[in-house]
């Protein structure tokens, strides 16, 4: 049999070669897989896309496909998943978000592994977790990669991958869910356009009581504290540039209040990951962060926006098992 390949730009549909390596490799890396499909992601662009997804996988995994019919419904499948080794989320963010609450709502010793085919409006996990844009490439990314641990948070009940933001930013996170729908837009463009919005009219700071790791609290006037498992939030806003998610560790970026005008031209170096040295930002990195407030403030899990007085984020190293590319 030929040696299994990787060429630099993979054919839509693999030659036969190629799926005969990947089914000995997927089988074995994947087992019996579920395949649960947000069909409404990114304005229907995934059920556009699903049967080649199917065409993809066939005869390479053992693979079931569920589609989601409604909100939570990717949850629902997840924490029903018995006697499945892995959990494919083929959406984006939103879908993975739930996928992984259903997973981690299972039994510890009965959690399938998770992974992802990123075809959402935002991907920003699939990115931390280096799986390509590209539809063949993530199909075969996957299908010939490799299981491991990585560190997955709690906040408030909720589980999340990714990241957790309380402040401006998740006021930009719920404007850009409505703005998601009313202009169809999508991605990092969708949170740049809500961004600004949320600048131009309704741009204050909060005063919160922040504490790291159980120590001693600090009173603060914030306009954001994000934590996170991954270098982006927001289809691609680099806002803790170094974090990776097996280290252990929530990467924090605070970052305290200054005018409206200096927020403005700062904000390219924050898009860009080039803020972490700048006067009004402060990077660390913690295992736990409790933020408290006398008056409720918008905060967001993954995406999931909720108001809240009181966010408790912990992360828990090698708490997740997921499927990732395979290092060359």
């Amino acid at each position: 049999m030929a040696e299994c390949s990787t060429p630099a730009q993979p054919p839509a549909t693999p030659p036969e070669h190629d799926t005969l390596c990947w089914g000995r490799e997927a089988h074995v890396t994947l087992g019996h897989t579920v395949a649960i499909v947000n069909s409404a992601a990114k304005h229907g662009v995934t059920a556009r896309v699903l049967p080649a997804v199917k065409r993809l996988l066939d005869g390479v995994a053992d693979v079931e496909f569920v589609e989601t019919d409604s909100p939570r419904h990717a949850l629902e499948i997840a924490r029903d998943a018995a006697g499945f080794d892995t959990v494919i989320a083929v959406g984006g963010d939103g879908t993975v978000h739930e996928v992984l609450n259903g997973i981690m709502a299972r039994p510890e010793t009965d959690r399938p592994a998770l992974t992802i085919i990123p075809t959402g409006s935002g991907n920003d996990y699939a990115r931390t977790l280096g799986i390509s844009f590209d539809l063949p490439e993530a199909v075969r990314q996957i299908a010939s990669g490799e299981r491991k641990r990585v560190d997955v948070g709690l906040c408030n009940g909720i589980w999340f991958n990714n990241s957790v933001a309380v402040g401006l930013d998740a006021r930009v996170t719920a404007k850009a869910v409505e703005m998601k729908v009313t202009t169809g837009w999508s991605g990092l463009p969708l949170y740049l356009r809500s961004l600004f919005f949320v600048l131009f009219n309704q741009y204050h700071s909060h005063e919160l009581r922040v504490t790291f790791d159980g120590g001693e609290p600090a009173d603060l006037d914030l306009l954001i504290v994000a934590m996170t498992h991954g270098p982006t939030y927001g289809g691609g806003f680099f806002i803790t540039p170094d974090s990776v998610p097996d280290d252990g560790v929530l990467d924090v970026c605070v970052i305290r209040s200054i005018p409206l005008a200096e927020a403005l031209w700062r904000l390219p170096f924050v898009i860009l990951g080039k803020h972490t040295r700048m006067r009004p930002v402060t990077m660390s990195r913690h295992t736990s962060v409790l933020i408290e407030s006398a008056e409720p403030v918008a905060g967001q899990i993954d995406g999931e926006v909720l108001l809240d007085t009181r966010y408790e984020v912990t992360t828990y190293p090698g708490g997740l098992e997921v499927v990732v590319p395979r290092k060359s």
